[in-house]
């Protein structure tokens, strides 16, 4: 009798946890005991949208190989991808249609620094832990609990580009050209500070606005101020269009971008103007990405080339990056995922190996970047591609 009773207590006691287990799954929005909702917001028809394709095929591609390998404590991912058309207004309808919506647990991976400003309070309130891309450095410091950087910023960048110019010319006299926003300015505002750091300055900053294409003005700014380097926190069509201004002008002038034009569409835009552009991005060339990756690309993508350099490259890689960290915060969460242990699980990453796409991530209660470092690469307009000349290194001025 006592030997039936123990045997009935321990089946209600099964009973009861797992009812429990059920129970405790359906509170926690986006998980079930079988599946976790992540969303990428990406831009398909706003300014941004050139980035949506290659971006949502990356997270395609790495989270079917995912899948591939056998559930996450029981659970698969499932991705959910929503058109953010990259402004704050169309972001935060976007974040609000996929959080109450669609249910999703976490973002990982929002185009726009300006639209990740503007969804950052939604998420805290309804405790959605958010990857933004194009991110400013206030998003880690001073950072918010719910906000986690898988990347260099672009005050990272910017950084690392005064470094690499004062490493060729320690008395060069540098200037930029930034777009008049939250990327922009986070540009400037690295080049300023690490330009400090060096014990020098920027001679000239021009600004322009989004969606600015003439970039002559801007261009004679840096002229008259006989600048040896131009920093250009800029898209593509206006770093060509600087390009073509300099050519214009029979100037012989050095330029260094940023990550967003470190790629292939650089060269059918600026063509032969782009020979020896540089450009400064955590990713390394298409070319150079480890056959590992390459085999992945091949088995779980509908890229139709993978020994070439298709131009989205560095998006689609970056996007890979993005749900790494997100799901390597899954994994370390445990069975019990909620939106606390997730952010828990992301902290606990260390060295998360990259594959050499991009330096290894590393996060803390008191660090939600995974990395301050880049490189600098600079184009080949005979073989289309960029070559790296300075390695992945940290810059020299404090990020934090």
């Amino acid at each position: 009798m006592k030997t039936r009773t123990t045997i009935l207590s321990l089946l209600v006691g099964t009973f009861l946890l797992f009812s429990m287990s059920s129970a405790w799954a359906a509170e926690v929005r986006g998980v079930t005991d079988t599946e976790v909702k992540i969303a990428l917001l990406v831009d398909f028809s706003g300014p941004g949208k050139f980035a949506g394709p290659p971006i949502s095929m990356g997270v395609k591609t790495y989270v079917d190989y995912v899948n591939a390998q056998g559930p996450i404590h029981g659970r698969k991912i499932k991705l959910i991808i929503e058109d953010n058309g990259i402004l704050p207004n169309t972001t935060l309808a976007a974040a609000k249609k996929v959080i109450f919506k669609d249910e999703i647990f976490a973002i990982g991976f929002n185009l726009g620094s300006s639209g990740s400003s503007a969804i950052i309070p939604l998420c805290e309130e309804n405790k959605v832990v958010l990857m933004p891309h194009g991110a400013n450095k206030r998003f880690y410091s001073p950072g918010n609990k719910w906000v986690f950087v898988p990347y260099s910023t672009q005050y990272n960048m910017a950084s690392r580009a005064v470094d690499y110019i004062l490493s060729q010319n320690r008395k060069a006299r540098m200037g930029i050209i930034y777009q008049d926003d939250d990327f922009g300015r986070d540009g400037l505002n690295g080049a300023r500070d690490a330009a400090k750091f060096h014990g020098t300055k920027l001679v000239k900053a021009a600004p322009y606005k989004m969606g600015t294409i003439d970039m002559s003005p801007q261009v004679r700014m840096m002229k008259e101020a006989n600048v040896d380097y131009i920093l250009c926190w800029t898209y593509i069509p206006q770093t060509a269009s600087i390009l073509k201004e300099t050519k214009m002008m029979g100037w012989d002038v050095t330029l260094i971008g940023n990550n967003t034009t470190a790629y292939r569409l650089m060269f059918p835009i600026a063509k032969q103007l782009a020979e020896g552009y540089l450009a400064v991005t955590p990713f390394a060339p298409w070319e150079d990405v480890s056959p590992k990756v390459k085999d992945i690309i091949r088995k779980y993508s509908d890229f139709p080339v993978v020994d070439k350099a298709p131009f989205p490259a560095p998006m689609f890689l970056a996007s890979w990056v993005y749900f790494a960290a997100m799901i390597e915060g899954i994994k370390n969460a445990g069975r019990n995922l909620t939106p606390e242990t997730l952010i828990k699980g992301i902290e606990s990453i260390n060295q998360l190996k990259m594959d050499g796409m991009c330096p290894d991530m590393s996060f803390g209660p008191k660090r939600h970047v995974g990395y301050f470092s880049s490189r600098v690469l600079r184009a080949d307009t005979k073989n289309m591609r960029f070559h790296e000349v300075a390695p992945i290194a940290d810059p020299k001025a404090p990020q934090d």
